[in-house]
């Protein structure tokens, strides 16, 4: 799976957090156990929120639609003749170029974009 703009910077945000916080806090003093389990716990705390934050940002479950140089559809009686696309609502983005003839005697006709349902 690709990263993209926004998960990409936050990740690359989270690990330069980390990798800050990290360094500073091996020059502090480490003198008793429950500093080591803060730091840990502040770490694995930090990370936590960056995946978090990566996972709002993913994308759904949505496709991408494109239709192009599609042929010639008749449809006889009640039937539907289609030379575009029937995309459902989960079609993040629909693109339909140069569609062929779509004939329709009773029924429908379609060459560009329906929605349904």
């Amino acid at each position: 799976m690709a990263l993209r703009g926004s998960r990409r910077a936050v990740l690359v945000t989270t690990v330069l957090v980390l990798a800050v916080f990290s360094g500073a806090l091996s020059l502090l003093s480490w003198d008793r156990a429950n500093q080591v389990a803060g730091t840990v716990s502040a770490i694995v705390g930090v990370a936590a929120l960056g995946i978090g934050v990566c996972g709002l940002l993913a994308p759904t479950g949505s496709t991408s639609v494109q239709v192009s140089r599609t042929g010639r559809a008749t449809a006889t009686g009640s039937g539907e003749a289609n030379t575009g696309v029937l995309a459902s609502s989960s079609a993040r983005a629909v693109s339909v170029e140069e569609t062929g003839d779509a004939r329709a005697d009773v029924g429908s006709a379609n060459t560009g974009y329906r929605w349904q349902e």
